[in-house]
């Protein structure tokens, strides 16, 4: 997803078809039966107003409590959210490598620490690269001595790379489970309608999330594939894959309750989706947009493919926005409205929402409006929607600000 305002950009998200596509007809409004109101109780704070970072796009946190903010040229800051007075410092600078990688989303993804940080120091990137055109999962140590403390990019072990064939639909984001295996997720390749019909391949790791072992090796393997991984043992199937059928997955995270693994993936012409993403599950692109037929690919790639319904999704056919920007399973205790509820953003419109998620997990109950910029305010378009230390929203625009979703006093 990884926005970067340009011409070929949003003729890209555009909810307009181009020509000589098939036009979707106007679809019936989504989940009708979903209560709707504002929740006038929540306001964005400015965190660190004296600092701007420049594209960021997701963060991370370390166990002494400050936060790493990744930014898509190349840029690591380490930073202590809610202490401006101390200034950021450099954790990674990886811009050399990002020069020339100018398109809509190429750059970093993201950067996760691993569970065992505090004994091991190791952390894990995502970040794209050219000639080929890839994507690049990576790890590295970190100098933890004091006064010296940052990631050193000389101990870099690629564990993976992903050869993609057009600059966009790139996805990337990574997140350790509870299990102790990094999950990752990959868009389908790029352009629209997924051309080479590569969310459904299951032969492509792209459109997917993946799941893998990263404490082990497996052959000529950088990793290991964990056995219990849904595809294990099949030859027609690529054994890291953990779930398929997804667009452009911005935004996964964990659920610290139940561990329910949540996914919002940025839709093309109709719809916006946030899925519950279980263990070899088929969300259905390109064969199907959001909960409805896509009329692109008339003939299921995967004819016997069963295929899961999101757990909400919102329409561009009626202005409802345009690029869903993912988000947690909130869980902190300062909202206690929102408790239970998916919290997530759009791009485009510049607003924050939140779906009450019912107690099977499996659909939205009760929608909410959070925040929407106003007209005359400056950029909001939120790119990141995570959770500090204690399970409280942050919110990373795309701006450089960095917010948090707090009580209104």
């Amino acid at each position: 997803m990884l926005p970067r305002l340009s011409v070929l950009a949003i003729l890209l998200s555009s909810p307009f078809p181009t020509l000589g596509e098939p036009t979707p007809e106007n679809p019936p409004p989504p989940f009708a039966d979903v209560p709707f109101n504002e929740v006038s109780s929540c306001a964005l704070v400015r965190l660190r107003p004296d600092d701007l970072f420049d594209q960021p796009v997701g963060f991370a946190h370390l166990p002494d409590g400050s936060t790493v903010i990744a930014c898509q040229r190349g840029l690591f800051h380490r930073v202590h959210l809610d202490r401006p007075s101390i200034p950021p410092e450099i954790f990674l600078d990886l811009r050399s490598r990002m020069e020339g990688l100018d398109n809509f989303e190429e750059g970093v993804h993201g950067i996760v620490f691993h569970p065992d940080f505090k004994s091991n120091g190791r952390c894990f990137l995502s970040y794209s690269q050219n000639h080929p055109r890839r994507t690049v999962i990576s790890e590295m140590k970190v100098d933890r001595s004091p006064g010296d403390f940052a990631a050193v990019p000389r101990t870099e072990r690629v564990l993976l790379e992903v050869q993609q064939p057009l600059a966009d639909h790139w996805g990337g984001q990574v997140v350790f489970g509870p299990d102790g295996f990094l999950y990752i997720g990959l868009g389908d390749g790029g352009l629209r309608d997924d051309p080479y019909r590569m969310a459904q391949n299951p032969w492509l790791l792209h459109g997917k999330i993946l799941r893998i072992d990263v404490d082990q090796t497996q052959g000529a393997l950088a990793y290991a594939i964990p056995k219990d991984n849904p595809f294990v043992g099949l030859q027609l199937m690529r054994e890291e894959i953990w779930a398929s059928g997804l667009r452009n997955p911005w935004g996964l995270a964990f659920d610290p309750e139940t561990h329910h693994l949540w996914c919002a993936d940025v839709g093309q012409d109709a719809w916006e989706e946030i899925n519950l993403i279980t263990k070899g599950g088929n969300y259905g692109w390109s064969d199907r947009d959001g909960p409805g037929p896509f009329p692109v690919h008339p003939v299921p790639l995967l004819p016997d493919a069963e295929l899961k319904d999101p757990a909400y999704a919102y329409t561009r056919m009626r202005g409802d926005g345009i690029c869903i920007v993912g988000g947690i399973l909130y869980r902190g205790e300062k909202l206690p409205e929102l408790r239970g509820s998916y919290i997530y953003g759009d791009w485009g419109y510049g607003y924050l929402e939140a779906v009450k998620i019912s107690d099977d997990s499996t659909h939205a109950t009760q929608r909410h409006t959070l925040y929407r910029k106003p007209a005359d305010s400056g950029p909001f378009n939120p790119v990141f929607i995570g959770a500090d230390t204690e399970g409280e929203p942050i919110v990373l625009s795309q701006n450089g600000t960095v917010w948090r979703l707090a009580p209104a006093d």
